[in-house]
């Protein structure tokens, strides 16, 4: 582990010492105030006695005058019960010593209706008498939340005490006499374990309703539901609320205090239900809880009318069915895997403990003290806190696993190019090499039509966990990801696409013999349902600059992968600086140049061989903008092509052409035909011989003098639509040319369906022409072929003179190359065609 993590870890340790001390310190202050009442304390002896009228009828008077009627013993004995009856409690007081001593009677009861206390003589004659309870008015808060009595009890005398509990609720009241020091004491325990209760449930509330503004996860409502529903019936049994709501609404609470246990537990079950999500799963489970929290909400709806005493013992026959379905569906989660629910679990602890203590003590199977008391309110905070441990750990959880998802690809679980992203930019911020390297299965595209994508994604994962460990031989390779278990080196790009990145200073040869190595260990061989297919991989290099970025670097390998695929090689490297970065914001501007007007074309002369006189010339497209002088026309096309907007680079050329043959006939040009490139994406364009027309009538160019150069591209691609077009546009009058002959596979078919006027032999036979015996053979027989069919014939690429004067004897038409002038702007080819004398000389010189 880091030296950072281990200093942060040292100080949140630090810190979680910090707090056990404050609440260690707190707790000592909070002192257990039933270990100190007026027994304990003073001279002052207590006797105990009870009796339970079941009718409802006895009054003070027949009771004193039935003593045999009480039962001598201690409250712990009295059998607490929700059956509707009055509980009689008498305490006499005997205080021995020689001062007077200031008793308070608590009554730890705030729910109980009727709560009668009346002084006595030893005679039985009335003292005083006391009024308490929730149906009793005009008390103060702190007597309706702290029901107690204050009293002077003489020195030397002797006092009794008659309680009288008459309640339909909860019938069990603690009875504790305190000297007046101990019972501030017990208050401020009690009002500081309230205080603290309510503050970290409200500040919990408001952060969860925070969270779920900001994450919008119904779950944050329901644990916020929870925290309310806690807060209300905790209000309720221990007295705070009176300091929480309205009086009236915390009597009505009183009175329907079932109500609000139904709303805790629905609350309880439906948190379980959404944390755990089985609201994705809508399982029998989903179902069973569903069921239950049906069922819980008509109970509570019921309580609304029934009393207290029949609703109470149907609670807690739910309370037990809640506690079995939520065991089931926190188990089955933890069975599958659901570890992130741990503090979820735990949370259960506290709360089973305090919800048992509650009825315990309720029915007098546990003891009355302070702790057990307030056992239930403690369990509450913990469990409200582990909660929010739960789902803190939850909303990791997810970010986590979004993370997950985000740097890897869903089906092979293998890293993405997210991740292989960050690694990029990781190495580029330190400065080091990065060379990305691409390794695809080759003709994995056509693969996926004949198997299903699970086996196309387990052909994946087989090959990728090769490359990792062929990859973990070569140290020069990064690590994308490192955690305990491994550290990955491959990305998966999708389509059989494999990324890696070189971080080592190294030639080109040297990386490349490292990846062919790699290649050469790989399977060739992977058999899916009885077949045994071939495999066979391309690789593509791209090193980055230090000014590149991510997307160029990967474009940069993808057309180096490109390139090795229709080169039909193994390896290919792209320099870094290379021209091969096609982009929107390219295309945008060559667009914007389009409409602009800021594209130019140059012209090419075609030399007429028999008179060595320009007998035409081709257009060819230039971007003069100094800052797009690297970007070449070819790939400037295939950008063009890929974003749609070629048909407008196309009428733009057509329109810029016949403005320029308007002007070499207006310079006495008048039999000089231009040629016009067209592609396979120009068939696209709509009523494009009806476009071609109104240029020309527009600029009243006559349609012999435009020509349309038509590479086998663009026959292959679009052979019905485009025999249409070639007819269209030879009604017009305009030439077409079969551009590139001899490269293609059905060259001569082409010259049976389409009406060409012209062929054009590609620079590939020229070069070596002088000395390729083939080549010779093929040229002369397109120069004869092409007159045999009556059409005439244009070679390219003429670069000597030997050429020259050798294609002339085979009796070609015309020629087009550098040796007569490099493609020129249209002024300088004015000038060029003004000194075609130069030409002449040119003939005269074999």
């Amino acid at each position: 582990m880091e030296t950072k993590t281990l200093r942060y870890h040292g100080v949140a340790v630090a810190i979680l010492v910090f707090i056990f001390f404050i609440i260690s310190t707190l707790a000592s202050n909070l002192v257990v105030p039933t270990r100190y009442t007026v027994e304990k304390t003073t001279p002052v002896y207590l006797d105990y006695a009870y009796y339970i009228d079941e009718n409802k009828t006895g009054s003070l008077k027949d009771i004193i005058a039935s003593p045999n009627q009480l039962t001598n013993k201690s409250f712990s004995d009295i059998p607490w019960s929700f059956k509707q009856q009055n509980y009689w409690l008498f305490i006499d007081l005997e205080n021995k010593s020689l001062y007077e001593q200031d008793i308070v009677a608590h009554f730890d009861n705030p729910m109980v209706d009727h709560l009668s206390i009346y002084r006595l003589t030893p005679n039985n004659e009335l003292i005083e008498t006391y009024k308490l309870g929730d149906k009793e008015e005009s008390l103060s808060l702190f007597q309706y939340s702290v029901p107690h009595i204050r009293f002077s009890l003489p020195s030397k005398s002797i006092e009794r005490l008659a309680i009288k509990i008459d309640t339909t609720g909860i019938s069990k009241t603690p009875v504790n006499l305190y000297r007046y020091k101990e019972f501030v004491d017990l208050v401020r325990s009690q009002t500081g374990i309230w205080g603290i209760f309510a503050g970290v449930l409200l500040m919990a509330a408001l952060y969860n309703l925070v969270l779920y503004f900001g994450i919008k996860d119904r779950v944050y409502l329901i644990y916020i539901g929870y925290i309310m529903s806690a807060l209300c019936l905790m209000g309720v049994v221990m007295g705070f609320g009176f300091y929480l709501w309205p009086l009236e609404l915390q009597l009505f609470l009183h009175e329907k205090v079932i109500f609000t246990n139904y709303a805790m537990a629905f609350f309880t079950l439906a948190f379980c239900t959404m944390f755990l999500r089985y609201h994705k799963d809508k399982c029998w489970r989903y179902k069973l809880s569903k069921a239950l929290l049906f069922l819980i909400f008509l109970l509570s709806i019921a309580t609304l009318f029934l009393p207290e005493y029949i609703a109470a013992p149907v609670f807690f026959c739910v309370l037990s069915l809640l506690y079995v379905v939520c065991i089931i569906l926190i188990y089955n989660k933890l069975r599958t895997g659901f570890r992130w629910a741990k503090f979820y679990v735990f949370s259960w602890i506290p709360l089973i403990i305090g919800a048992a203590i509650q009825p315990l003590e309720l029915t007098g199977f546990l003891a009355y003290s302070f702790a057990i008391r307030h056992a239930f309110l403690v369990a509450i905070l913990c469990e409200v806190i582990l909660m929010a441990m739960a789902l803190a750990d939850r909303v990791r959880y997810q970010r986590e696993r979004a993370l997950y998802h985000a740097t890897h690809t869903q089906q092979t679980k293998l890293l993405n190019s997210a991740k292989l992203k960050q690694a990029f930019m990781a190495l580029q911020l330190q400065g080091r090499n990065t060379t990305l390297c691409l390794i695809k299965i080759r003709h994995f595209n056509s693969l996926n039509t004949i198997i299903t994508p699970s086996q196309g994604y387990t052909l994946i994962k087989h090959v990728a966990k090769q490359i990792e460990l062929e990859l973990s031989h070569e140290r020069e390779f990064a690590n994308l990801d490192i955690d305990f278990n491994n550290s990955p080196r491959l990305a998966d790009l999708g389509s059989g696409v494999f990324a890696c990145i070189s971080t080592k200073n190294q030639n080109q040869q040297s990386l490349e013999a490292a990846l062919i190595k790699i290649i050469n260990s790989l399977s060739k061989q992977y058999e899916i349902q009885g077949l045994n297919l071939q495999l066979t991989y391309n690789i593509g290099i791209s090193n980055a600059g230090k000014s590149d970025d991510f997307e160029y670097w990967l474009k940069r390998g993808y057309l180096a992968l490109k390139k090795a695929k229709n080169n039909n090689d193994l390896v290919v490297s792209t320099p870094n600086g290379s021209n091969l970065l096609m982009d929107v914001s390219l295309a945008a501007k060559l667009q914007n140049a389009i409409k602009s007007d800021q594209l130019a074309l140059y012209y090419q002369p075609q030399i007429g061989l028999n008179f060595n006189q320009v007998n035409g010339a081709e257009a060819l497209l230039r971007w003069p903008d100094p800052a797009f002088k690297r970007v070449s026309i070819e790939e400037l096309i295939i950008l063009a092509e890929h974003t749609g907007i070629i048909n407008e680079l196309t009428l733009w050329v057509i329109e810029r052409a016949c403005k320029d043959l308007l002007k070499l006939t207006q310079e006495g040009h008048t039999v000089h035909p231009i040629s016009v490139n067209l592609s396979a994406k120009n068939l696209s364009i709509k009523n494009l011989a009806e476009k071609v027309e109104n240029i020309l009538i527009k600029y009243q160019v006559p349609a012999h003098l435009l020509k349309f150069e038509l590479t086998e591209s663009a026959l292959v691609e679009s052979h019905e639509a485009l025999i249409s077009l070639v007819n269209e546009l030879s009604d017009l009058g305009v030439r077409v040319v079969l551009d590139d002959f001899g490269t293609g596979y059905s060259s001569l078919s082409y010259l049976v369906n389409y009406r060409f006027t012209e062929l054009k032999v590609d620079k590939s036979f020229v070069f070596d022409l002088i000395n390729n015996a083939g080549h010779k053979v093929i040229v002369q027989t397109a120069i004869d072929m092409a007159h045999n069919l009556g059409l005439s014939i244009t070679i390219e690429g003429i670069e000597t003179q030997e050429v020259h004067h050798l294609l002339k004897e085979m009796g070609a038409d015309r020629a087009q190359g550098y040796l007569y002038a490099k493609p020129l702007p249209f002024n300088d080819y004015l000038h060029f065609l003004k000194s075609q004398y130069s030409l002449k000389m040119l003939d005269s010189s074999f």
